[in-house]
């Protein structure tokens, strides 16, 4: 029962229906009123009942406060009445008057017989939320003789809308037949608060946003006026929006699986459908604006079309859906985009389920991109599931990180001329930007992105006009939204962000110049519309920042006091001259033109203090030869030490540390939740048999590097934890906070 403008009786708090009274209607308003049945109307002290408003348009009167036979205090329905067509949100109480507010835009009063005295149906200020009324005196007209009871005369009021409108009403021009001051006026137009999706317009300065309850609102942002809003007939929360390429058509998705296609110029209604009673999630028009892509909560994915059917007709119709990903699972990303060959394509990005990862258990993730075919649509091919590529993890066996966004990237710079690669930039969970390569199923590239207030769940490529780059916009699920120059290199100083609103960020779309990135937030009531200058961009993250190499970054981030530098330079050195003693010439060679074989990238990762997998290193040489193929060259054997290091820097973890590593580990194999303790029998089978096992010699030669014993059963105790195996025997930091691993024999 939401509690009214009015304070309710404090007794009203301890109150129950009685089972003879089961009134099941949804109470929005309430509040304290005189008596309403003529006989205690009467009485010159009445007792006070209450009136609560419901959905259905209707208000329940209470009965007065009286005692069962425990002797707490209850209230009785009494009666309902039918005062509105839709639901009442406001109850208030005014002199001798019970004032209402629906959803249908009327403010009415009533006497304490709840006859109707006045109603204001005109205000054009959408559905009532509130009604506050001034505290001057009521006055009454000059030579105006009806009897005070007969008259009505009530303090002048403003009403607030779920519009975000608030306007005043003089009370007195319900008596006026007519008269030059207006009977009501615009006091303050602001947003709807709750925000549930939002969409910029692709040719002009225009944003929509839709707020809990289907209002829309279309704002200029000029002017940063409103130009039309429009209230669903039917109270459903739209979920998603987008903009078709030429502007020319609205669509918007509801919490039910509604989808609505409307003229942008006037609000008409073009076409509806419900492919699934699912949210829907995502949508994204084709470029020639024929085809709509739908994601759902499901994470299945449907196809809208305008098809051509007999006697030459077109229409909007469904197409078809597919379930390409695995459940439970969720869609975080939804792209329809050109291949560099023309073709249109549509891909899906689709990940665990985290709240359903939470309750089951279970740690598999879905991370898979799904492409489909939509050449041709029609609704006898449905459509169809062209690809189902899961995207690759630390080991052949183990899946990737979570995936957060999904965009189409625009052209790298090493690529030759006539390149038909269709390259997906993908943000996971892990701060890393990872470039797939869609028709080779490979990932093609990574680079560590922005460490701003979690992981980036939203981006957008736009190219800047005056300095012919490309930049892409991002934004957190949390505050954050920013900027970052293409290409990705791993620098920090080719990015910047800034806390754009105090809590999530609902929205963030590009002005259709791409001189403005517009964001919004989902409950501070806030559309913040950030101005892009492309010389400063170029000249605080797309100019000295793209020529720093990738030991410069690396010192810089790890400080003026920091010996990396030099231990790079002493590692790499090492390196070479332990491989100059196995290949002799070639490798004495090399080692003048400071390279080192790719056989030596894991050993010096190692010596850096990142331990990469197996499966991790040959991603990297996976990328080196990508790069190499895209210039029409051999896949390289050698690397010197930039190239080393923007591997090292681009591959580390961005923001974890080794020891959280291991006690990931261990809590994956089973160790006790109390005490974190893993027997050394199942920590011995875990690395001789999981994963990228080690063989007997490989661990034999481990322990004894580690600890001057080969028998790994005699070194370590019966039971371990993760603390003894990360700082005990291999060494790192006491991060976890734990005793030092006493090592039995050999140390």
């Amino acid at each position: 029962m939401a509690v009214g403008h009015n304070a309710v009786h404090q007794d009203m708090l301890h109150c129950h229906v009685m089972p003879e009274q089961n009134f099941t209607c949804h109470n929005t308003a309430v509040v304290d009123c005189p008596a309403c049945m003529a006989a205690a109307s009467a009485v010159a002290d009445p007792v006070l009942q209450a009136a609560t408003g419901a959905h259905s348009g209707e208000i329940v009167l209470w009965t007065p406060l009286a005692l069962d036979a425990q002797g707490k205090k209850f209230r009785k329905a009494a009666k309902i009445l039918s005062i509105h067509s839709s639901p009442v949100y406001s109850l208030t109480r005014v002199d001798r008057f019970l004032v209402s507010g629906a959803a249908d835009g009327y403010v009415r009063f009533f006497d304490d017989r709840l006859r109707l005295v006045a109603w204001f149906e005109d205000l054009e200020a959408g559905p009532i939320k509130s009604v506050h009324f001034s505290q001057v005196a009521k006055t009454r007209l000059e030579g105006a003789h009806t009897p005070e009871e007969d008259y009505f005369s009530a303090p002048d009021f403003v009403v607030g809308s779920r519009t975000g409108s608030i306007v005043a009403v003089r009370s007195g021009s319900f008596e006026e037949t007519s008269s030059d001051v207006p009977a009501h006026r615009l006091l303050l137009q602001g947003l709807a608060n709750n925000i549930t999706a939002f969409v910029t317009h692709p040719t002009k300065p225009r944003f929509v946003a839709a707020a809990a309850g289907g209002v829309v609102q279309t704002w200029d942002l000029l002017s940063h006026a409103l130009v039309g809003a429009l209230c669903l007939p039917t109270p459903t929360n739209i979920t998603a929006m987008a903009f078709s390429h030429d502007g020319i058509i609205l669509a918007m998705g509801g919490s039910m699986g509604v989808v609505r296609l409307c003229r942008e110029a006037d609000s008409e209604l073009i076409a509806d459908f419900r492919p699934v009673k699912q949210a829907i999630t995502h949508m994204d028009f084709s470029s020639n604006s024929k085809q709509l892509a739908l994601g759902f909560a499901d994470a299945s994915v449907a196809l809208v079309a305008l098809l051509s059917f007999k006697g030459g007709q077109t229409r909007w119709d469904v197409v078809g859906q597919q379930a390409a990903h695995p459940a439970p699972a969720a869609l975080v990303g939804l792209a329809f985009g050109e291949a560099p060959s023309g073709v249109t394509k549509l891909f899906s990005l689709g990940d665990q389920d985290t709240d359903d990862e939470q309750e089951d258990g279970d740690e598999t993730k879905d991370g898979s991109i799904a492409e489909y075919d939509v050449d041709k649509p029609s609704q006898a091919r449905g459509l169809r599931l062209t690809s189902l590529h899961h995207l690759a993890g630390p080991t052949a066996m183990s899946p990737g990180p979570s995936p957060k966004a999904l965009a189409f990237a625009p052209p790298l710079p090493y690529f030759t001329q006539g390149c038909s690669d269709t390259v997906l930039l993908v943000a996971d969970e892990e701060y890393k930007l990872r470039l797939y390569n869609a028709d080779s199923h490979l990932c093609v590239s990574t680079a560590v992105g922005p460490l701003h207030s979690g992981p980036i769940n939203s981006c957008r490529v736009f190219r800047s006009i005056s300095a012919d780059t490309f930049y892409i916009a991002y934004s957190t699920a949390q505050q954050v939204v920013g900027v970052m120059a293409w290409p990705l290199n791993g620098d920090p100083a080719k990015s910047l962000g800034l806390i754009a609103h105090p809590g999530p960020v609902v929205g963030m779309n590009l002005s259709h110049d791409g001189c403005k990135l517009v964001t919004a937030g989902h409950n501070d009531g806030s559309v913040m519309v950030w101005q892009m200058d492309s010389n400063a961009l170029e000249s605080t993250i797309g100019g000295s920042a793209a020529r720093r190499t990738p030991l410069q970054i690396l010192v810089d981030i790890e400080g003026p006091d920091s010996t990396f530098q030099q231990d790079v330079s002493d590692y790499f050195c090492y390196a070479q001259l332990a491989q100059q003693g196995k290949q002799g010439v070639d490798a004495s060679l090399q080692l003048l033109e400071g390279k080192l074989g790719v056989d030596q990238i894991m050993s010096l990762c190692q010596a850096l203090g990142y331990f990469p997998t197996e499966q991790e290193v040959s991603q990297m040489l996976q990328e080196l030869a990508y790069e190499a193929a895209s210039r029409q060259q051999p896949a390289p054997t050698h690397v010197d030490l930039q190239q080393f290091l923007g591997l090292y820097l681009n591959h580390r973890p961005a923001l974890q540390e080794p020891s959280d590593e291991v006690s990931q580990a261990f809590a994956a194999l089973g160790a006790d939740s109390a005490t974190g303790r893993l027997s050394r029998e199942e920590l011995v089978q875990a690395l001789t048999t999981c994963g990228e096992p080690l063989s007997q010699e490989e661990m034999a030669s481990c322990m004894r590097a580690l600890t001057g014993s080969e028998d790994i059963l005699q070194v370590l105790p019966e039971d371990v934890t993760a603390g003894d195996f990360a700082c005990g025997l291999l060494g790192f930091d006491n991060a976890l906070d734990t005793e030092p691993l006493q090592i039995s024999a050999g140390a």
